[in-house]
């Protein structure tokens, strides 16, 4: 429809210098036909000011910047970014990028032969990238993942594995692929929604892909579009105090448990059966404060 166009959709909290340096690196990728949309949360660490600069100093259209002055999670930032896409209305593609990401000058290339090749297969839903650590090139991070309702369990595929090529050149189907690269056609917005934002932080990716599922989707990875992750910067965990740990933690078990309640409300059991184990887990390591933050989960009333 637009020959391929993409947006591609940046988060920035509090980490302009890795945001830059994300966007040089998709500044020379082979995919020319892109509009990037930085949106920053609550401009920490002057970082509008810093992102603006280096836009202004590259005089690049391509790039603009956008000011969120709430925070209100990851989703919420993102759907910011994707409904300025869909105002817009002149792209065919949508890129959901970790702003701790550096990526291989053929990355979005391979995202969007990959949509092409696998849409006459059936019903093509998200793609991800094959995720490689940024400090050890050679380790695998992922290449997307699975998740198991009956066990509560989700596992990433070739999480921690030196890459030999064992997914070299293969197109993999996966339960969901990771938020670090999210990559999917504007229709599927369409037929889906947007990024849930029941979640703060945690499980949006997940929520997302398993409600692309059950609508008749198929998600994949793209192991020939590869990106290196610098694990957990995004979330801005660095900059905030010092019991930030427990902060996160939070969200993830309340997610955990929002996830279960909004997919598979008939096992939500299984799910509380899963953080009961880590609770008896934290008090048995005499980890007391992390074993109160599920404890307060339990008694939380967005739970009710």
């Amino acid at each position: 429809m637009y020959k391929d166009k993409v947006y591609i959709i940046i988060i920035n909290f509090g980490t302009p210098g890795h945001t830059i340096e994300c966007l040089e690196s998709v500044r020379e990728n082979n995919h020319r036909l892109f509009q990037l949309v930085v949106v920053d949360v609550l401009d920490i660490h002057n970082s509008v000011e810093k992102i603006t600069n280096w836009i202004n100093e590259k005089n690049d259209s391509r790039f603009i910047l956008i000011k969120a002055k709430e925070n209100k999670g990851f989703s919420f930032a993102n759907n910011i970014g994707i409904k300025y896409a869909i105002r817009q209305g002149d792209y065919d593609f949508l890129w959901i990028l970790n702003n701790d990401t550096a990526i291989e000058k053929d990355s979005l290339e391979e995202l969007i032969n990959c949509y092409k090749k696998n849409e006459g297969k059936g019903i093509t839903g998200f793609i991800g990238s094959k995720i490689m650590d940024y400090e050890d090139m050679k380790l695998i991070q992922n290449v997307g993942g699975t998740f198991n309702k009956w066990t509560g369990y989700s596992v990433l595929i070739g999480m921690g594995e030196k890459d030999t090529g064992q997914f070299d050149n293969k197109d993999i189907e996966v339960d969901y692929v990771i938020g670090a690269s999210m990559f999917f056609h504007s229709s599927l917005v369409n037929k889906i929604g947007l990024m849930p934002e029941d979640y703060f932080l945690y499980y949006e990716d997940i929520d997302w892909c398993i409600t692309a599922q059950k609508a008749g989707f198929r998600n994949y990875t793209c192991t020939k579009s590869i990106i290196y992750h610098k694990q957990g910067l995004s979330t801005g965990a660095k900059l905030l105090a010092k019991d930030s740990h427990l902060k996160n933690k939070k969200h993830l078990y309340l997610s955990y448990l929002k996830f279960y309640k909004r997919h598979y409300k008939l096992l939500l059991l299984v799910a509380y059966l899963i953080l009961i184990k880590q609770l008896l887990g934290m008090i048995y390591h005499q980890k007391f404060n992390e074993a109160k933050v599920i404890f307060k989960v339990f008694r939380n009333t967005e739970l009710k």
